[in-house]
C-alpha cells in the first residue's frame, strides 16, 4: 500500500513529502474526478476531495484495485506537522484503514495542500455501500478538516 503524503499547492512551487522515500507525486492522480463529500468537523476548509476513476455522490471500487484519494484543503492554524486518519464504517463498526503521522508536512494557515493517500477495498466488502472518514489533524490533535465520502464496492 502507497503511503499517504501532502502536496502544497504554491503560485511559485510545488514541494512534496511522503512518509517513506518513496516516488514523488507533482501531477493529480489520473483520471481522478470530484466525489461528493460532507464535512464532518475541523476549522479548516476542505476544497474537494478526488478518487481516481470515480465521480459523483459514491465512489464505485473494484476489490482488489488500488485507488489514489486526494483532499485538498486549506489549513486554519500553523502545523508543525499533520496526521491523517483514515476510517471506515462496516456493519455499524468503524474500522481503522490509516491513522498516522505525515512527517515533513508543515502547515501554514490559508495555505492550499493537498493530503494523498491510497485506498485498495477488501474483497469481503464486495456489495456494501459504506462511509469513507478521512480526518486530518494537526500535532495537538486539533482537527484541520473532517470529510467522509460514501464507497460502494462493486
Amino acid at each position: 500500500m502507497a503511503r499517504p503524503h501532502i502536496r502544497r499547492s504554491l503560485v511559485t512551487a510545488a514541494m512534496t513529502m511522503t512518509l517513506a522515500v518513496t516516488s514523488l507525486i507533482l501531477a493529480p492522480a489520473a483520471n481522478a474526478g470530484r466525489v461528493d463529500f460532507t464535512r464532518c468537523g475541523g476549522t479548516g476548509t476542505v476544497r474537494d476531495v478526488m478518487v481516481s476513476n470515480a465521480e459523483g455522490p459514491v465512489a464505485d471500487l473494484n476489490p482488489g484495485t488500488p485507488y489514489t484519494v486526494e483532499i485538498g484543503m486549506i489549513p486554519s492554524a500553523a502545523a508543525q506537522y499533520l496526521h491523517l486518519r483514515v476510517t471506515a464504517t462496516y456493519l455499524g463498526f468503524p474500522i481503522t484503514i490509516i491513522d498516522q503521522e505525515l512527517p515533513n508536512s508543515s502547515a501554514q494557515p490559508g495555505v492550499p495542500i493537498t493530503v494523498t493517500f491510497t485506498l485498495t477495498p477488501n474483497d469481503i466488502l464486495k456489495g456494501n455501500t459504506l462511509p469513507v472518514r478521512m480526518e486530518v489533524s494537526n500535532q495537538n490533535g486539533f482537527v484541520e478538516t473532517c470529510s467522509s465520502i460514501q464507497v460502494h464496492v462493486q
